[in-house]
């Protein structure tokens, strides 16, 4: 059998119970991931970490650092109430395929994620965000 998660009911109950407040709307607002935004993120860190780069394996460790950590600087300043997870994989160019999965069992509501695909002509970058609403 296979279950889907449902949003926590105190999560539900306080959302109902305040609809006619502007400021709780806000607030519930607040505790929403918004995708758009963290790719926009993600797209402006890895470009500027990457553009005009060739492959250098010598490189790879110091951009997947950069890029999880300036990722993380810049969705904290964002100041919501999450906690982010950052995964990026580089790899070279060479005709290969990459594949990977993902799953989680969170509030489908309120969390989620975004992936981000940054490529040039000698390699190819993957960045994911996951924000879990605390």
């Amino acid at each position: 059998f296979f279950f889907l998660p449902c949003p926590p009911l105190l999560w539900s109950s306080r959302r109902t119970a305040h609809l006619g407040d502007m400021d709780d709307r806000d607030n519930e607002e607040q505790h929403v991931f918004v995708a758009e935004e963290v790719q926009s993120i993600i797209e402006k860190v890895c470009k500027a970490c990457l553009a005009e780069q060739g492959f250098l394996h010598s490189k790879i460790g110091q951009w997947t650092a950069t890029i999880v950590e300036n990722c993380l600087k810049e969705l904290s300043a964002i100041n919501k109430p999450f906690k982010y997870v950052v995964t990026t994989t580089l790899t070279q160019k060479t005709g290969a395929s990459v594949q990977t999965a993902t799953s989680q069992y969170w509030d489908v509501v309120n969390d989620g994620y975004v992936t981000y695909k940054y490529e040039n002509d000698q390699m190819q970058c993957l960045t994911t965000v996951y924000g879990i609403s605390i």
